[in-house]
């Protein structure tokens, strides 16, 4: 059974920024594709999503005892994720008033969705990233953190929480006081 308390703080801090980043990556790619054009998929200024940071720990400690089951990893994850981004949903709409995804204005999405924050089709994509995650992709990101070595993953470590700190600290002011005076938040880190 994995458990986290075998990995260093530079190693969980690490792998945060890793799934962060690839998970930004994924979403700006698929997001490019279908309006043909760059967007930014982060909530945030800088190239993370903390939720895919978050929930590849999530995801592989709960699902790491069913890596023997392919087919519960992948159900299990689907189910799982889908969960997550329903309340990461309500928690950006409730809280920051903003709207970061809609599926209704998705073409592979709009016979399938759910009050327009979760979709058939993206939990099936889920399943596939979460058994990306547990049998392949956890164990790149152990390999590169060690490929660093100590010492420059604990400099990287620093670097990246400092600024992902500043990050957090600035778009949240900006979201509150845009929030306050009433303008209504766009798309993602779209805003005015």
């Amino acid at each position: 059974m994995f458990d986290i308390r075998s990995l260093g703080p530079d190693r969980i801090i690490f792998a945060f920024f890793f799934f962060s980043f690839s998970g930004w990556v994924g979403e700006c790619v698929m997001e490019s594709a279908v309006r043909r054009r760059f967007v930014n998929k982060g909530f945030l200024y800088g190239p993370y999503v903390p939720v895919h940071g978050v929930g590849a720990f999530v995801v592989y400690m709960s699902l790491y005892p069913l890596r023997p089951y392919p087919v519960l990893v992948f159900l299990a994850g689907a189910f799982l994720c889908t969960a997550v981004e329903y309340a990461a949903a309500l928690i950006l709409e409730k809280v920051f008033n903003v709207k970061c995804w809609d599926y209704e204005t998705y073409p592979f999405t709009r016979w399938c969705h759910y009050k327009r924050r979760v979709a058939l089709t993206t939990s099936l994509f889920f399943g596939l990233v979460t058994a990306a995650v547990v049998y392949f992709y956890w164990d790149l990101c152990m390999y590169t953190a060690g490929l660093l070595g100590s010492r420059v993953l604990w400099i990287t470590d620093a670097v990246l929480a400092a600024v992902f700190a500043a990050d957090v600290l600035v778009t949240g002011m900006k979201y509150i006081r845009n929030r306050i005076a009433g303008i209504p938040a766009k798309h993602g880190n779209d805003f005015s």
